[in-house]
């Protein structure tokens, strides 16, 4: 297992935010069907915990003072949070709830974020349980919207008031909100009229190893015109 950083973008003030950590692996399978099979076999946890310790070693790559962020399951954010686990105090972490968890599994998830000193995200809104509901819950400090709520909105009115509903409730809770999946200029014009405060997608960025990352983000700036601090 080896991890690639995805930037996430300020929308606001056109500035390099962060990073998504990815999982990549060397079979060719994709992350989810390794941990969806995780799932399945009872090791959830425990490879989730893997990904968060190799992350932890990976996130030297990362200037000072950038978000990381993570993604976990319920269970394993609970489990990392009471294990006396330190993060690097150089980072402002970030800990995405996929949208996979059951809420009876995940409904202290915000105490534990708050235990950590990490920033609460709910991942992938709009699928799964991640929904309006649990935005209200949890009050997370980030909510991520799928990437297929952008991709279809424009050709969907169902998708298009989920994403109205989503967008509502993240800014009753003084959540901000982050769009998934911004390929193309015309994504990420759409994110930008509807308020969005951050970004991430291939428009940016794919994940980059961190061998790459120093490169792709000195291109990302040139490319795109946004500030990229600490590269």
């Amino acid at each position: 297992m080896k991890f690639a950083f995805q930037p996430l973008i300020d929308l606001h003030s056109k500035t390099l935010l962060g990073f998504e950590a990815l999982a990549r692996f060397d079979d060719g399978r994709g992350p989810h069907e390794h941990f969806a099979q995780a799932a399945a076999e009872g090791r959830l946890i425990s490879l989730e915990l893997e990904a968060i310790e190799q992350i932890l070693s990976a996130s030297a790559a990362i200037p000072d003072g950038m978000l990381l962020t993570v993604n976990a399951s319920g269970p394993t954010i609970e489990a990392f949070s009471t294990a006396g686990q330190r993060l690097d105090a150089r980072l402002t972490w970030g800990l995405e709830l996929n949208e996979e968890s059951a809420p009876e599994l995940c409904a202290r998830a915000r105490s534990y974020a708050d235990l950590l000193g990490c920033l609460l995200l709910i991942d992938d809104a709009g699928v799964g349980y991640a929904t309006a509901e649990r935005i209200l819950l949890l009050k997370p400090n980030i909510v991520k919207l799928d990437r297929t709520m952008i991709g279809r909105y424009a050709s969907s009115e169902c998708i298009r008031d989920l994403v109205d509903s989503l967008l509502e409730a993240a800014r009753r809770t003084g959540a901000k909100t982050l769009a998934e999946g911004v390929e193309t200029e015309e994504h990420l014009e759409l994110v930008q009229r509807l308020g969005f405060d951050y970004a991430q997608g291939y428009y940016f960025s794919p994940g980059l190893l961190e061998g790459d990352l120093a490169a792709g983000m000195r291109e990302l700036g040139r490319r795109v015109g946004i500030d990229i601090p600490g590269f």
